[in-house]
This record gives structure tokens, sequence and C-alpha cells, in this order.
């Protein structure tokens, strides 16, 4: 099995500006940016990837933040 190129791994953006064919798979880390200039950097508690489980709760406590800031 052959490594991707780096290019097609990282993605920065916004939810709403996913492709359609982004593979959520081989996902390390989640920063989320606030207006404040602060950061905060999620990453998977069981192994070096994301699973999925890990990503819906990643998800929820996003929405949550999204609902408390907004």
């Amino acid at each position: 099995m052959s490594e991707r190129p780096n290019s097609e791994c990282s993605w920065e953006g916004t939810p709403l500006q996913m492709r359609v064919d982004l593979d959520p798979y081989g996902i390390e880390e989640i920063v989320i940016e606030f207006d404040t200039g602060d950061e905060e950097i999620l990453k998977p508690q069981m192994g070096e990837e994301f699973g999925s489980y890990e990503l819906w709760e990643a998800a929820n406590y996003i929405t949550f933040l999204s609902r408390e800031l907004g």
C-alpha cells in the first residue's frame, strides 16, 4: 500500500468548503481557531488517527462550542 502525497492528505478550511470526496481516514488532529487568536487542538485518545467514534464526539464538541460562542 503506497502513501498518498502530503498535498492530498492535509486539508484546511471550513466544513462548508469540504469536498464530497474528502477521505475521513487519516485525521491526526483537529485545530479549532478562535477569533481571539487562541486555538484548541483535539488529538485522538486511542491511536494516531481519529476513529469514527472520536470524530463523532469531536463533531458534538464543535457543535456545542458553536452554540455557546455564537
